[in-house]
């Protein structure tokens, strides 16, 4: 029986594809289980990027929340201030040694001599150096 040369060549063809047919199988499924290592580690960190965003997200909350706290401490201790300046305020002008030693403060404050403020307040030297030593350190 002879073989003919066309066959011949063909079943080497043949061999030749079937080899590089698995050659190139074997080559791929390496890529793939390369590649789904790379996707298992990628994963994993992406879940760990996740918990990490979660975590400053629930950081920066609580922080949002102590500062809306804080702003309503200091707006209420405003409203304290205030209402506590308007009751010395009002002390003041119902007492009216009380007047004449707080318009002496102010025109120490502004800038007013110790006689200045002796003439318009009525009050004794003394006491007028002892305001101006208080109020002008201000």
């Amino acid at each position: 029986m002879e073989v003919s040369l066309p066959l011949i060549v063909a079943g080497v063809a043949c061999l030749i594809a079937i080899v590089l047919t698995a050659l190139h199988w074997a080559v791929s499924r390496h890529k793939i289980k390369q590649l789904r290592t790379e996707l298992s580690a990628q994963q994993h960190q992406l879940t760990a990027v996740k918990k990490q965003l979660q975590l400053f997200v629930s950081a920066l909350e609580e922080s949002q929340a102590r500062s809306m706290v804080v702003a309503e401490n200091t707006e209420q201790l405003k409203q304290s201030i205030a209402a506590l300046q308007q009751q010395i305020k009002t002390l003041g002008e119902q007492d009216p040694d009380s007047r004449l030693y707080q318009r002496a403060a102010e025109m120490i404050q502004s800038g007013a001599s110790a006689d200045e403020v002796m003439h318009n307040c009525d009050i004794p030297f003394a006491e007028v150096q002892l305001l101006m030593n208080i109020h002008q350190r201000k």
